[in-house]
C-alpha cells in the first residue's frame, strides 16, 4: 500500500512511459516555442502578453456554452415551455465570473439543471426506463426477466439488455436521471472542466436525450464519481461504484481491465466482490437469459444507426484490455477505459446518442487538465522574458 492507494503491479508496467509526463513535455516544448516566436519587446510578443492575462479556458467555455444555451432555450421556448428564457441570466452572469471557475462552473450547472426540470412531466420518447420498470415487474413477480421481449418498447418486442441495477434505477424514472446529471455537472464543475461541463449543461441532444427516457445518466454519474475517488485514493468506494455503474449498464465493465492495471490485486478484489453481489439475480435466473437479451437487443436495430456498423472489429478491444493492464497511472486508465467503450459500442451495428454523456465527462477532465497544463507552462515561458524586460525598463 502506499499512501491508501494499490499500486500498479509489476516491473513491466514501470516501464510504461507516463502519458501525463509525456502530455506536460509536450506541453512545455511548444510553449517554450510559442513563446520564443513571440520574444519580449516585439509586436508578437505585446500580443501574446496580453492574450495570456485573459482567462482564456474560462472565456472559451462561457463562448461554447453562450451559444448552446442560446440555441437550447430558443429549442425549450418551441416546445412550449416559456420560463427557459430564464436561463439567459447565466449569460450576462457568467462574464461576472470568468476569474472564479469553480464559481463559473456552478452556474452552468445549476443553468443546465433548469433547463432539464422544466422538462420534468414531458412525455417519455424512448424507451429504456419503460422497458426497465416493466422487468422490475416481471422480477418482482416472480419470473426471469431476460430474454423475453416487452410491449412497452418501441417498437414492441425489445428485451431487458441491461443489468439488475438498471431495475432498480428504473423507480427513479426520469427525475432521477435529471438528478443524476446534476450530479455529473457538479463533478465537472469541481474539477473545473468548463468546456465538457458548458457542451453538457447546454447542448440541445444533452438535455432532451437526457430526460427522453433513456438510462444512461445514473450509471454515468457512478462511473464519473468512481473515478475521481479513485483518483484521490479511496480506492475501495472508488471501485465499488464503477461496479454496482458496470450492473446498472453493462458498458462500463470497459473501466474494468485498466483499473486493475492501475489500482492491482486490490482493485480487482473489490470490483469482482461488488459485481458478483450486483449480478446475482442473473447467476440466479441463468445467464442464458441475460445473453439471449443482448442477442434480441442487436437484432431489434435492424438498421446501422450512431456506429460505425463494423461489428466484426470490435475483437480490437481485447488486445487493448490486455495492454490496460499495464496501466501506471489514473489519467491511462481512463483514457483506455474510454477507448475500449468506444470501440465496443461504436463499432457495432447501432449505439445510442446517449452512450456519449457516459464516456465524454471523464475525457473531458483528463484533456481539460492537459489543456489547462499547456496554459501554464506557457505562461511560464513567458515570465522570464516579461520579468527581464521589466527591470531592464527600470534601470533606464
Amino acid at each position: 500500500m502506499r499512501g491508501g492507494l494499490i499500486t500498479a503491479p509489476g516491473a513491466l508496467a514501470a516501464r510504461l512511459p507516463s502519458i501525463d509526463l509525456a502530455v506536460a513535455r509536450a506541453g512545455t516544448r511548444l510553449a517554450g516555442t510559442i513563446a520564443g516566436a513571440a520574444p519580449s519587446g516585439t509586436a508578437a510578443g505585446t500580443w501574446l502578453d496580453r492574450v495570456l492575462r485573459l482567462p482564456l479556458h474560462a472565456l472559451a467555455a462561457w463562448l461554447v456554452f453562450t451559444i448552446a444555451l442560446g440555441k437550447a432555450v430558443d429549442a425549450e421556448m418551441a416546445r412550449g415551455y416559456p420560463a427557459a428564457i430564464a436561463a439567459v441570466v447565466a449569460v450576462p452572469l457568467g462574464l461576472l465570473l470568468l476569474r472564479r471557475p469553480l464559481a463559473l462552473g456552478l452556474l452552468f450547472a445549476a443553468a443546465g439543471l433548469y433547463l432539464r426540470v422544466l422538462y420534468l412531466g414531458y412525455p417519455e420518447t424512448c424507451d429504456q426506463l419503460a422497458v426497465s420498470r416493466a422487468a422490475l415487474g416481471v422480477a418482482t413477480g416472480g419470473g426471469d426477466p431476460y430474454g423475453i421481449g416487452y410491449a412497452q418498447s418501441v417498437p414492441p418486442g425489445a428485451p431487458f439488455p441491461y443489468g439488475p441495477g438498471a431495475m432498480v434505477a428504473s423507480v427513479g424514472g426520469v427525475p432521477l436521471e435529471i438528478l443524476a446529471v446534476g450530479g455529473v455537472m457538479l463533478l465537472l464543475a469541481w474539477c473545473r472542466s468548463l468546456l465538457t461541463l458548458a457542451v453538457l449543461a447546454a447542448w440541445i441532444p444533452a438535455i432532451e436525450f437526457g430526460i427522453c427516457g433513456q438510462n444512461d445518466q445514473v450509471p454515468a454519474f457512478l462511473l464519473l464519481a468512481g473515478l475521481l475517488l479513485i483518483e484521490r485514493r479511496r480506492w475501495r468506494s472508488g471501485a465499488a461504484l464503477v461496479a454496482v455503474s458496470a450492473a446498472v449498464k453493462p458498458y462500463t465493465f470497459a473501466w474494468f481491465a485498466p483499473l486493475i492495471g492501475f489500482g492491482g490485486v486490490g482493485m480487482a478484489t473489490v470490483l469482482a466482490l461488488v459485481s458478483m453481489v450486483a449480478w446475482l439475480p442473473v447467476a440466479i435466473w441463468g445467464i442464458d437469459g441475460f445473453l439471449r437479451s443482448v442477442e434480441m437487443a442487436r437484432a431489434i436495430h435492424p438498421v446501422p444507426e450512431n456506429a460505425l456498423d463494423r461489428p466484426e472489429l470490435r475483437i480490437l478491444a481485447v488486445p487493448i484490455a490486455a495492454l490496460s493492464l499495464l496501466a501506471r497511472s489514473w489519467s491511462m486508465a481512463v483514457l483506455l477505459g474510454a477507448l475500449i467503450f468506444l470501440v465496443v459500442l461504436f463499432l457495432d451495428r447501432w449505439a445510442s446518442v446517449g452512450y456519449w454523456f457516459v464516456v465524454v465527462p471523464p475525457v473531458g477532465i483528463v484533456a481539460e487538465r492537459a489543456l489547462r497544463g499547456f496554459g501554464a507552462a506557457l505562461r511560464a515561458a513567458r515570465l522570464p522574458a516579461t520579468a527581464t524586460s521589466g527591470l531592464a525598463g527600470a534601470a533606464a
